[in-house]
């Protein structure tokens, strides 16, 4: 009796943590995270990486933000983002962006690049 409960558990703890995961996944690129953040979440220009911080900090962070707090102006940009997300959706972005994987199928494309000449006048 006691393998087949803890078989349960585990086996919801593992559906619970891959429904957390995409909805997570769901709601960054749905959301327009990638814009600054980028796809893999590690930040593009100026803007933070996002990607395997710890969902404590990533959670407080998003509650600030939500509440209308800002320390920066790259912070104060994150408010309209957060104002709308619900306590479930902090939950489950945090989540994903403490976890995510990057994809290894994907190309990746190097936005850095070396300007030659006059632009080819």
């Amino acid at each position: 009796m006691r393998k087949i409960l803890f078989f349960t558990l585990f086996s919801f703890t593992l559906f619970s943590a891959d429904l957390k995961y995409s909805d997570g996944e769901q709601l960054y690129f749905s959301h327009g995270c990638t814009n600054c953040h980028g796809i893999d979440g590690t930040g593009l220009h100026n803007y933070p990486s996002l990607a395997k911080r710890s969902k404590w900090d990533l959670k407080r962070r998003l509650l600030k933000y939500r509440a209308g707090i800002g320390s920066n102006q790259q912070s104060l940009m994150m408010i309209p983002f957060a104002k709308n997300l619900s306590n479930l959706e902090i939950e489950n972005l945090s989540y994903f962006l403490e976890n995510l994987q990057k994809r290894k199928d994907e190309p990746i494309y190097e936005i850095e690049y070396e300007s030659w000449g006059d632009g080819g006048s």
